[in-house]
């Protein structure tokens, strides 16, 4: 049961590993992991003890077991463990770790905000905007001396250091396959949440990813309701094609719009993520107040990672290969501003790791899953700990992962894979449009391209200093 306030709360859900417990508030609890170290988290942190294999471990976020008997391979949602003396990220490092070596030890925690405050580092500055690069690229972090844990990496707790362990994503044995073991898999998730105290939400729009979840509700026969979020920049289709599915279905859909913007609640998202990323949570959804139907026991089941298996950024990376990338080059793609060197030097560090680590990704796919996943929707995550309720990404699953690369890459920009699983599971979902583009939309699509087509020539052509005052 959770006991904290039901408004937002910075630090909320965080937790940290230090030689000494740290507790700021009497909303915090400490338990010692070894004879040296204590983990330390404020309540609402679900944190489950238990034995594998005769060796015991900790489990620390939302994890939910897909088989009995579970491994790594068979949880999903947003988690890490700990196996002492390591620690281990989810599939996607959606739940961040933070570490590094302090005058006081090490230092290991979810929070990049507590980070600062407790490594005595200075913080880099970087204005963040909605728009291009909004997040901050892992490995680094904005904390001076604080690494960022990346999804194949396991963390030794004693020293601080990160290695590397082999979390294979490998497509399944054929596209039925991987159909069939997604189909299953996301109702088993589906399942699960019929035991939950609160109210079940799905974030339905007109895409395809919560599409895909809301057939497994159904497969699974959980109840749940539905919530789409108006805020400026949202496609009318969103909404109201999540209100026809709505209806048709019998269920209940709120259409969430803004109240007056409140500054306060902002400063806490500030408080609580350290500027990591800019999105429609700051911008909107945060300071109006659009989060306001989440009670403390209630979970948001949100998309997330189903974009890996649409090869999300190979339009942006064409030409773009492990073998021609620079971390400039990728900093290009995404932002016509100079360029801001720690970020470019995160991007390289990264580039660094891919390249002496294969993982049988591509760039595209390699970039999605490392900073995609594990650099923005983990910050965006982190943000929702804030507030009351919990937020359960369904796909971060490494068996969901493996299914959704399976088809080929023609088939998988299509989404064919997420179409298959919606038409086993409720077929009749597919009669209402997905992501319809207006002649509205496609106008503004053509016009972005081609600002941002103007914006690279003048680039190439022009002193920085002037593309500055252009922009200006």
């Amino acid at each position: 049961m959770l006991i904290s306030d039901a408004g937002p709360r910075a630090h909320r859900r965080q937790f940290v590993i230090s030689r000494q417990p740290f507790l700021p508030d009497e909303d915090w609890t400490s338990t010692a992991i070894s004879n040296e170290f204590h983990l330390s988290y404020q309540r609402d942190l679900p944190v489950q003890v238990l034995e594998q294999g005769g060796r015991g471990l900790m489990l620390l976020g939302s994890a939910v077991a897909l088989a009995l008997e579970a491994g790594p391979d068979d949880l999903a949602g947003r988690f890490a463990r700990i196996e002492w003396p390591y620690l281990y990220p989810d599939p996607s490092a959606l739940l961040p770790i933070h570490y590094g070596e302090t005058s006081d030890g090490p230092l290991v925690t979810s929070s990049p905000s507590l980070a600062a405050q407790l490594g005595g580092g200075g913080v880099t500055p970087r204005e963040i905007a909605w728009a291009g690069l909004n997040w901050t690229p892992p490995p680094a972090t904005a904390v001076a001396g604080i690494a960022r844990l990346m999804r194949d990496q396991r963390l030794a707790i004693p020293t601080a250091t990160a290695e590397r362990v082999d979390r294979p994503i490998r497509p399944a044995a054929s596209v039925t396959a991987a159909r069939d073991g997604m189909a299953a898999d996301l109702t088993t998730l589906a399942g699960t949440l019929k035991d939950g105290t609160g109210t079940t939400y799905l974030a339905l729009t007109a895409g395809l990813d919560s599409r895909t979840l809301l057939a497994s509700l159904l497969a699974a026969g959980t109840r749940f309701e539905c919530v789409t979020q108006s805020f400026d920049g949202v496609k009318p289709a969103d909404i109201e094609i999540a209100g026809r599915i709505s209806r048709h279905l019998g269920v209940r859909h709120h259409v969430i719009g803004p109240e007056a913007f409140d500054e306060a609640p902002l400063r806490l998202w500030r408080e609580h993520g350290l500027e990591s990323y800019s999105d429609a949570d700051d911008a909107h959804l945060i300071p109006q107040n659009q989060y306001r139907f989440l009670g403390a026991d209630d979970l948001l089941v949100r998309g997330g990672c189903f974009e890996f298996g649409r090869r999300f950024y190979a339009s942006r990376f064409t030409g773009l290969d492990f073998g021609n990338a620079t971390g400039m080059s990728l900093w290009s793609r995404f932002e016509a501003v100079a360029p801001h060197p720690p970020t470019v030097a995160a991007l390289d560090a990264w580039l660094d790791w891919r390249r002496r680590h294969d993982d049988g990704l591509d760039l595209v796919d390699s970039f999605y899953l490392d900073q995609r996943a594990g650099g923005w929707l983990s910050a965006v995550e982190h943000g929702l700990d804030m507030l009351p309720g919990r937020s359960l990404p369904a796909a971060n699953c490494s068996r969901i992962l493996s299914a959704l690369i399976t088809p080929p890459e023609a088939d998988r920009s299509d989404g064919r894979l997420q179409h298959d699983v919606i038409r086993l599971l409720e077929p009749g979902l597919l009669r209402f449009p997905v992501n319809p583009v207006s002649l509205g939309d496609r106008a503004v699509r053509l016009l972005h391209r081609t600002r941002a087509g103007i914006r690279r020539r003048i680039k190439r052509v022009l002193p920085e200093a002037m593309v500055r005052r252009l922009r200006r």
